[in-house]
């Protein structure tokens, strides 16, 4: 197999100035692009961020004078050799006529961030969660606004950009013709918060004053005899059973109020005193003996760790997660590693970014004008004519299949016999899939699944480590069947070390990677409201596809890929477990975190809350929110508080803005479709299972050729199996016998897209 990147020859221009274009530009130089970063004239990613030693990774860096038309000229010419460009503000666009569709094959990746881009750094993330509803949707306390100290939803923003502009490249392959795709914040918001985002209605707003634990008893951290936390990663049946057992409290699954029912374990009314049980039960032994027992009967469990230490973690080492570079800024620099592997055209080892002069920058020849004719927009996304078949189960597995399905391919989603166990609570991450149910352990059934592999391109799972062998649906088989197949697994700690073959999931990995303990500060561990390792892992499956599908495109030769959570958290923390000499510590919460100062943090209204972002203590003193600068942060922050309370949001946003403070409302995720821009641009609705319609995110991204015109529905389990198999070759006999001797199921169509909030 030729072992040449997955990227090589892609040559990259990235005009672009914040941590989510940064981030998805550094993705695509980790798999063997060539780029070129020159600092655009609106730059909002602070120079001194230690990620972007991370993030400028692989990159020759420049900058140039904006207002000097010679040296333009000089990025213009760049530009007419680039198969990328990213940008991240308009002036930038405007400046270069990027617009005016004069380069026929350049795929333009534009980023904006969606609130007001004087912003810095951290600060673009954080106003994004408050108009987003992310930051009111995060358990606490009190029910609060909460800050995440970590840019989450830019490291998604930047994750699914890089994934886009991938399958736009696979789409030039065939048509010759590149186009704009548009990946903003809001958007970036919506793929790490998809499941959040699918609202009905007529429900009541969710109770976020759960504790920082979350709101799935069963699926947090408690407290131990040593004083240590561990975290109890107990989603579904089996586990929760064999976790009541250990702890000594069975019958609690009796209980009438549970009565068997795995969802009434955190119900609203049962939660509080279920909760207590897990506590004190937790209370009784220390965190080792926990750790052992609930090992030895296969729950998930994890020590609750801390950030500084996970690259350093026995099982990240081992799977290469951790490399050190030298970076001319900073010297030995240790950072992560790559978050997907590519197992035909492996990634070489990272090289640090290099600072050279506009003249010193390499000249690109330019592209060739396309020779074919412009096809008219199809409506069916980039990746139409690619099949992919998802055997994924829970929420990675089949997020990466709804990804795939959002970027137009033809997704299937194959469940068991009986269906998705996870289905219905997490009807919102199969979306746009058709679905087949069958056995893979029945003769019939097994064979049955390898015809449909004979005319797919890509295989999904997310199984642990050994399945796909004891099921003989491996890389060797499916390739037996299908020569230039690609496979992409997600496991939870990856292919090799100590916890390779052990179960996860999101929150155990947020707890042990030391998200939690970064969330929590001084105070108890916080259960991330977003699933930051699940999401990104599914997105980084869908990546995986679109670099192996564009090798292909250009090779013939398909191949194996795989990521994990663990990888996830490692690229999810990217800016914050970086190291090296005299760096600064990461942003470190706390109690209900509000912000990390007085002037950068979220204030109570009478209504609800605002996010306000100041240059200066003294800005609320011109604005008559403060009395005087000379006093306490606690006081000022009282006072501020105090002030602020007696005005509506708008009101006190327009009373801020007008002394220069940046401000936006936390917003409920129930007030989004009230905004036009939001309910018009990125929601659409769906019928719901209570019989009303439910709001929907929609349109992840945006093509200026290739987007798709219909809305993702949720497959009933089943619904399509005999469609399937008769798009593989088997006559309506042979399906008849397959569903008579029960190793397929012809479903139902599902009645309505619902779910029930676990976390």
């Amino acid at each position: 197999m030729n072992n040449h990147q997955a990227l090589a020859g892609v040559r990259i221009l990235d005009l672009s100035g914040t941590i989510a274009s940064a981030v998805a530009a550094m993705l695509l130089g980790d798999y063997g692009a060539e780029i070129i970063h020159i600092k655009p004239p609106t730059w909002t990613a602070s120079a001194d961020l230690p990620g972007l030693a991370v993030w400028h990774r692989n990159k020759l860096c420049s900058s140039l004078d904006w207002d000097t038309e010679a040296s333009v000229d000089e990025v213009r010419q760049l530009l007419r050799g680039a198969d990328i460009c990213v940008t991240s503000d308009e002036a930038t666009v405007a400046r270069l006529g990027l617009d005016a569709g004069a380069l026929p094959r350049l795929v333009h990746l534009h980023m904006p961030s969606c609130v007001p881009l004087d912003a810095g750094g951290f600060d673009v993330d954080n106003l994004l969660a408050a108009t987003s509803g992310v930051a009111l949707r995060q358990g606490s306390f009190e029910g609060g606004a909460i800050d995440l100290v970590t840019p989450y939803i830019s490291y998604e923003q930047g994750l699914w950009a890089a994934t886009a502009a991938v399958a736009a490249l696979v789409e030039r392959e065939k048509s010759g013709f590149g186009q704009q795709v548009v990946v903003d914040g809001f958007h970036g918001s919506i793929v790490a918060n998809i499941a959040t985002l699918v609202m009905d209605p007529d429900a009541p707003s969710i109770n976020t004053a759960v504790g920082p634990g979350g709101p799935n008893p069963p699926y947090s951290s408690y407290r131990c005899a040593d004083a240590k936390w561990v975290f109890l990663g107990a989603p579904t049946p089996k586990f929760q059973q064999a976790a009541l057992a250990v702890l000594g409290i069975p019958e609690l699954w009796n209980d009438p109020r549970i009565n068997g029912v795995f969802t009434n374990l955190h119900s609203p009314e049962n939660r509080g005193w279920v909760r207590k049980a897990f506590e004190d039960a937790f209370a009784a032994q220390p965190s080792k003996y926990w750790l052992e027992q609930l090992e030895a009967v296969d729950v998930p469990v994890g020590l609750v760790g801390e950030s500084k230490d996970w690259l350093d973690d026995p099982q990240i080492r081992a799977v290469g997660q951790r490399q050190v570079l030298t970076d001319p800024g900073h010297g030995e620099v240790v950072m992560g590693g790559l978050l997907v592997d590519l197992f035909g055209t492996p990634a070489k080892a990272s090289s640090p970014r290099r600072f050279v002069a506009l003249d010193e920058l390499p000249s690109w020849s330019e592209q060739a004008v396309p020779t074919k004719q412009k096809s008219p927009p199809s409506g069916r996304g980039p990746l139409d004519g690619i099949r992919v078949l998802n055997l994924g189960a829970m929420l990675a597995g089949p997020y990466a299949g709804m990804l795939m399905a959002e970027l137009g391919a033809d997704v299937v989603k194959v469940e068991p016999r009986g269906g998705d166990v996870f289905r219905m609570v997490g009807s919102h991450y199969n979306r746009g899939m058709r679905s087949l149910e069958v056995d893979l352990r029945n003769s019939i059934g097994h064979a049955s699944f390898l015809r449909l592999v004979g005319v797919s391109d890509v295989v999904i799972d997310n199984y642990r480590l050994g399945v796909l062998g004891r099921l003989a649906i491996d890389y060797d088989s499916l390739t037996a069947v299908k020569p230039d197949m690609i496979s992409v697994s997600v496991t939870g700690f990856g292919e090799t070390g100590p916890s390779a073959y052990r179960p996860a999931f999101d929150p155990m990995i947020q707890a042990t990677s030391g998200m939690q303990k970064a969330q929590g500060g001084d105070s108890d561990p916080v259960f991330i409201g977003v699933a930051v390792n699940d999401v990104s892992s599914g997105c980084a499956a869908a990546f995986a596809a679109c670099l192996a599908l564009f090798h292909r495109a250009r090779t013939g030769m398909g191949q194996r890929t795989g990521t994990s959570l663990a990888a996830a958290s490692v690229f999810m923390q990217s800016g914050e477990l970086v190291q090296y000499p005299h760096c600064p510590a990461p942003r470190v919460g706390g109690r209900d975190f509000a912000g990390p100062s007085k002037i950068d943090r979220f204030y109570p209204a009478a209504d609800g809350y605002v996010r306000v972002l100041a240059n200066s203590i003294d800005q609320f003193v011109d604005a008559g929110l403060l009395q005087s600068s000379a006093v306490s942060d606690e006081a000022a922050v009282g006072e501020i508080s105090k002030a602020l309370q007696k005005l509506s949001r708008q009101d006190a946003i327009s009373l801020l803005e007008a002394h220069g403070i940046t401000a936006v409302p936390a917003r409920n995720i129930s007030e989004l479709p009230a905004d036009p821009l939001v309910r018009d641009g990125y929601l659409t609705t769906v019928r719901g299972n209570t019989g009303g319609d439910f709001y929907v995110p929609q349109r992840l991204a945006r093509f200026a050729r290739t987007e798709r015109s219909d809305t993702l529905l949720t497959a009933g389990a089943g619904e399509h199996s005999s469609e399937l198999l008769e798009t593989a070759g088997l006559s309506a006999s042979e399906i008849e016998g397959a569903i008579a001797s029960g190793a397929i199921h012809q479903g139902e169509p599902l009645a309505g897209i619902g779910g029930v909030s676990y976390r």
